[in-house]
C-alpha cells in the first residue's frame, strides 16, 4: 500500500474523453511540464488510493490533460473515475513546482537570488488565488515574491535554500 505523505495531488478526473476510455484530468496546481514521468498514479477509490498503469498522456489544455490507463477501454470503465482524485509519486513532479499541499515544509528555508543574494527566511506561504506568495522576512523587512516557477531555479531540501532569479526590478523593492 502507498503512503500518500509520498505522493502529491496530480488532480481530478473530470470526464471521460472518446469512447477507447481516456479521461480528462484537471491540475491541481500544475502544469503540464511540471510532469517529468507518468507511469503509474494512485486513485482514490473507496477511500483507498488504487494503482493505475498509465499508457499515454498528452496536454489537452495549460491545466488539464487527457490519459489513457491500461486495462481501461471503454466509456463505461472511464466514467467510473470520473471526480475521483489522482495523486502521484512526488518524486516525479519536478523540484521547482510549489504545491500549496508541501509548501509548508518550506517555512524556514533560506531565500536565495543568484543576483541579489541572501533575501531572508521564507516565512509563510500566502494562498492568493491565481497568485501565491512567498513571504520572506529580512532582519525588519518583509518581502513577497510571486510564486512562479520561472522564478525558483532549485529547492535544495537538503541545506533548505531555494534558489530564486527574481523579474529586473525586482532589486528596487528590496
Amino acid at each position: 500500500m502507498i503512503d500518500l505523505k509520498d505522493c502529491l495531488l496530480l488532480g481530478t478526473i473530470t470526464k471521460t474523453h472518446g469512447v477507447k476510455g481516456q479521461v480528462v484530468l484537471k491540475l491541481n496546481n500544475l502544469c503540464f511540464d511540471d510532469i517529468k514521468e507518468m507511469e503509474t498514479v494512485f486513485i482514490i477509490i473507496d477511500g483507498l488510493p488504487v494503482p493505475f498503469f498509465v499508457s499515454e498522456y498528452i496536454k489537452k489544455n495549460h491545466d488539464s490533460l487527457i490519459i489513457k490507463f491500461d486495462d481501461i477501454n471503454m466509456e463505461e470503465d472511464a466514467r467510473e473515475l470520473s471526480e475521483c482524485n489522482v495523486y502521484i509519486k512526488s518524486t516525479l513532479i519536478s523540484s521547482k513546482t510549489i504545491n500549496p499541499e508541501t509548501s509548508e515544509k518550506l517555512i524556514g528555508y533560506k531565500v536565495i537570488d543568484n543576483k541579489l543574494g541572501l533575501l531572508g527566511t521564507l516565512n509563510d506561504i500566502l494562498d492568493i488565488q491565481l497568485n501565491p506568495l512567498f513571504r520572506i522576512v529580512n532582519i525588519n523587512k518583509e518581502i513577497l515574491l510571486p510564486i512562479q516557477p520561472e522564478f525558483i531555479l532549485s529547492i535544495d531540501d537538503d541545506q533548505k535554500i531555494i534558489l530564486v532569479e527574481t523579474p529586473s526590478g525586482f532589486e528596487d523593492l528590496v
